[in-house]
């Protein structure tokens, strides 16, 4: 009885992808953008959005613009904590620069060249 070997697979293994919502300020958008950038993110879609509070409490708080950005980007798994611990020292640090992020998992994505370009992954 001939003992076969077992062949490697030449099938890299699959990488995890998350969709990542941020919610910040209009005019912080690119800055935004442009930081996400240096974790592998090559798939960024932006929206306007409005912010809920009533005029009574933007007063208060001395805020004046309600004009937001959501950014929806796709992340690498692998990535994702180091992504929102930046995120969380730049709403922290940066003038103007508050905001939301968090995580939504995908659980299928059609097409190996889809699944390669939201998750920035090369043979």
């Amino acid at each position: 009885m001939a003992k076969y070997k077992k062949e490697k697979s030449k099938t890299p293994a699959i990488k995890k992808i998350k969709l990542l919502i941020s919610v910040v300020n209009k005019s912080k958008a690119l800055f935004y953008i442009d930081l996400l950038e240096q974790f592998e993110i090559n798939v960024q879609l932006v929206a306007n959005g409005k912010g809920t509070a009533n005029h009574e409490m933007l007063q208060y708080l001395g805020l004046a613009n309600t004009d937001k950005a959501v950014i929806f980007s796709f992340v690498r798994e692998e990535k994702v904590k180091e992504v929102l611990t930046t995120l969380q020292e730049k709403f922290e640090k940066v003038k103007n620069g508050k905001g939301i992020a968090f995580t939504i998992p995908l659980s299928s994505i059609i097409g190996v060249f889809s699944y390669q370009l939201l998750g920035n992954i090369t043979r």
